[in-house]
């Protein structure tokens, strides 16, 4: 009966899909066919809830593709494969990993970039997300940011031949109520004066600075004013209504921060993740820029190695960069966005460097509710894929990870599968 009851729940998680353990990052290889890492810090991507159970979007997404992978027993008969997860919270850790062959595959965010592929492999990019600036949020009101949404609103194809094509409506109809349906008084002037009345009455009548009725002496006139009144007072609050979007859209808004700028604030930003390499070229940038031999430079060329990714610890949970008296910009690694979006809270950094989706997803967040503002632009996109190990995993097992991915894209509900989970318009961030 025992058995029995052993072979039932053993069913009941195979169909109910239970999540399989998780164990601590290994410092050999596991047992198993393919070794997957997660980091279990790395929200909305992939997390550890409170029991321990992986969750997140990422880790979802790998066991739709999980389902088309086989694998060849010792006969050479194919299988399901036997997949032991792992927890890697450092990306150093990560990759060490990956390198030396102790994990298979990485399902935590990697960005895609020729000096990691120079190391190991990446899976088809499944997602683009990009590198922004997460600053705490405002009350002033960015002018720069609204005038941005009007031109990106009026400038719509779709709103500008609307607006063209009632404009050129309303003024043929000023015309004829001008020309044919207004008292025979009314028609005096030359023709060029009759069509500059009438392009005149057409702008004044659709903003809405003339009534109805003045002057006509036909019913007929009365109803075509009373509609070009109506018409007219719709596209009035239309026009309000985006301008006033933009100004409440723009409430809180952050001023663009230059890159290069970030060198003279107190950044906190992913130990060994792309925006710190971004960081330390800015600095760079700064130090060919600084007068050789000066104090700046030599402070300069101190926070370039500080900013180095070094892996001889790749589980550290925080790095202290030591500040320098000669910098105005002070750095803080940390091992999670979680960990640099409180800092931000707490007022310890000016703003975090990092990812789009990540940081835009602690935003709407409760714990973060008015404490974190991402800026709309990014300074550089970034694609994202799955790290795959070069030296224990085949050609045949990374074709057909790619294959099952590229099949969960092309799924109708693909797009509706990332904004559930990260949030609504984050597929891409431009």
């Amino acid at each position: 009966m025992i058995r029995g009851l052993l072979c039932f729940l053993v069913f009941i998680g195979v169909i109910g899909g239970l999540a399989p353990p998780v164990i601590a990052c290994p410092s050999e290889r596991p047992e198993g066919d393919i070794v997957v890492a997660l980091r279990g810090n790395a929200e909305p991507f992939s997390y550890l809830e409170d029991n321990g159970d992986p969750a997140g979007f990422a880790y979802d997404l790998w066991r739709q593709v999980e389902r088309q992978l086989e694998v060849k027993d010792d006969v050479g008969r194919s299988r399901a494969p036997e997949v032991t997860f792992v927890s890697c919270n450092t990306i150093d850790g990560q990759e060490v990993g990956l390198v030396e062959g102790r994990i298979d595959v990485v399902i935590a965010p990697l960005t895609i970039t020729a000096d990691r592929m120079n190391s190991y492999n990446f899976s088809q990019q499944y997602l683009s997300s990009g590198l922004a600036l997460a600053l705490p949020p405002s009350n002033a009101i960015d002018f720069e940011q609204a005038k941005d949404i009007v031109v990106e609103t009026v400038m719509h194809p779709t709103v500008a031949q609307a607006l063209l094509l009632f404009l050129t409506f309303n003024f043929l109809m000023a015309f004829l109520i001008r020309k044919l349906l207004l008292d025979a008084a009314s028609g005096e002037g030359s023709r060029a004066s009759v069509w500059l009345q009438s392009l005149l009455e057409s702008i004044i009548r659709t903003i809405g600075l003339r009534g109805v009725g003045d002057n006509y002496s036909t019913a007929m006139a009365k109803v075509l004013e009373i509609f070009l009144a109506v018409v007219g007072t719709a596209l009035s609050a239309t026009l309000l209504g985006v301008l006033t979007s933009a100004f409440v859209g723009s409430v809180g808004g952050q001023q663009r921060v230059p890159a290069l700028e970030l060198t003279n604030m107190s950044i906190a930003t992913l130990d060994c993740s792309t925006s710190q390499r971004f960081l330390k070229a800015e600095y760079d940038q700064r130090l060919q820029d600084a007068v050789a031999g000066s104090a700046e430079a030599s402070a300069l060329q101190t926070r370039s190695a500080q900013l180095v990714c070094n892996p001889e610890d790749p589980e550290r949970e925080d790095i202290t960069v030591d500040d320098l008296p000669e910098l105005k910009g002070k750095v803080r690694l940390v091992s999670s966005w979680r960990q640099a979006a409180k800092l931000l809270s707490e007022g310890k950094v000016e703003g975090v460097l990092g990812d789009w989706i990540a940081l835009t997803y602690l935003s709407r967040q409760d714990t973060y509710a008015g404490q974190l503002s991402v800026l709309p632009t990014v300074y550089r996109n970034e694609p994202y894929g799955w790290g795959i190990s070069r030296t224990s995993v085949s050609t045949d097992l990374r074709r057909q990870i790619d294959q099952a991915l590229i099949d969960q894209m092309r799924k109708r509900d693909w797009r509706k599968r990332i904004e559930d989970v990260l949030g609504t318009g984050s597929v891409s961030p431009n």
